[in-house]
């Protein structure tokens, strides 16, 4: 037993040894190739002329300077500028259902969408009617009176100024009234029957309706929502650099196409800008109103192309020339040169800078920072 006992020992301590001399190798092997790694690479920064540098390997592109439109590619959004309910202004029972008054259907301005029973509503226009002609009838009849009176009173008391109640004003006052009210009342009787053709004074579509036949519908109650064709705009949301490079914004001419060809293609107007920035997206809402709105629905995505101003000179470049937020790096004189640049404009893999001096080439492969400063190969020439 204590045989075994040793023999285990033995073969514990010798495991040991073992891993204790594999870790030491491994620490040894990786400082060797640490300091071997760091040599190589002080070895060209320690010559201040490059002399001894390995010319690097690059790709250029030559640009030229060219007319540049600047453009904003983007999404947005059909919407309604305002959905109006449809509310009669009068009560009563629906007689008559216009075809139109489905969800998506078209009406035309003034169109007869709902008739409420009239019938109720003509009684009424008649019994106001011949309250109107009573009370003229009256006052014609006290205006009579009044001048027979102040014809007494002259031929009597000459001269003399006549009484308010002998020459009948109060009476008279009280007349006149009272053909001024009911007057009021046939107006609001024509206007009641009016109303009970349901009508919108736009063309429009339908949103949503719940309006039937035989439906007992309530004043002032809502029963659907439509939304006038010509109120369809596109809601486009831009960050404010997008809004900088078309500014001014309000005018300009979009060009828009839609999703899986919903709608056809067709241009528009930017008609307004946001008041402000949305709190979470930091975005300005812009609107534009599409030439042809009669093929659009709300909802629908559009894809929308905004031309800015055009500049008459600069430079186009692939985005991998630019090293940073508004460097480049050229080839003069065989070596590599970095160049600070204005950037105008970005879209599609592009950057487009104001003209710059780009010696033999601009740089568009990727370059380690070591070599900055050093010999360059130019080994290709892109098409810019």
């Amino acid at each position: 037993m204590g045989s075994d006992v040793q023999d285990v020992r033995e073969e514990r301590s010798w495991l040991g040894w073992v891993q204790l001399a594999i870790i030491i190798a491994i620490i040894i092997l990786s400082l060797s190739l640490t300091a071997w790694l760091a040599a190589s690479s002080a070895r060209p920064a320690s010559n201040g002329n490059g002399a001894d540098m390995t010319a690097a390997p690059v790709e250029i592109v030559r640009p030229r300077p060219a007319a540049h439109t600047v453009r904003v590619r983007t999404t947005g959004t059909v919407r309604a500028r305002a959905l109006v309910s449809l509310t009669p202004e009068v009560g009563g029972q629906v007689v008559e259902v216009s075809p139109s008054v489905r969800s998506g259907a078209r009406f035309e301005a003034d169109e007869t969408l709902a008739l409420i029973d009239p019938r109720n509503y003509r009684l009424a226009v008649d019994r106001s009617g011949a309250a109107y002609a009573d009370a003229q009838s009256a006052l014609q009849r006290l205006e009579a009176e009044a001048a027979l009176a102040r014809e007494e009173w002259e031929a009597l008391y000459p001269g003399q100024p006549i009484a308010p109640l002998t020459a009948l004003e109060p009476q008279l006052d009280a007349a006149r009234a009272r053909v001024t009210s009911t007057r009021a009342d046939l107006q609001q009787a024509r206007l009641n029957l009016d109303r009970t053709r349901l009508r919108l004074p736009f063309d429009g579509r339908i949103a949503e309706a719940r309006i039937e036949l035989g439906q007992t519908l309530g004043a002032g109650q809502p029963y659907g929502e439509a939304y006038a064709i010509d109120a369809l705009e596109i809601a486009v949301p831009l960050s404010p650099e997008e809004l900088a490079r078309i500014a001014p914004a309000s005018g300009r001419t979009v060009q828009l196409s839609f999703e899986a060809g919903a709608a056809p293609a067709m241009t528009g107007t930017i008609v307004r800008e946001g008041a402000r920035l949305e709190e979470r997206s930091r975005l300005i809402t812009v609107f534009i109103l599409p030439d042809d709105p009669e093929s659009l629905r709300p909802g629908l995505f559009a894809n929308v192309s905004i031309d800015g101003a055009t500049l008459s000179e600069a430079v186009s470049l692939p985005v991998s020339a630019l090293a940073g937020l508004s460097q480049v790096r050229i080839v003069r004189n065989n070596r590599i040169v970095p160049v600070e640049v204005t950037v105008l404009d970005r879209s599609e893999g592009r950057v487009v800078t104001a003209p710059f001096d780009a010696g033999d080439g601009v740089i568009v492969s990727p370059l380690p920072e070591s070599v900055l400063g050093g010999p360059v190969t130019i080994i290709a020439e892109r098409e810019n």
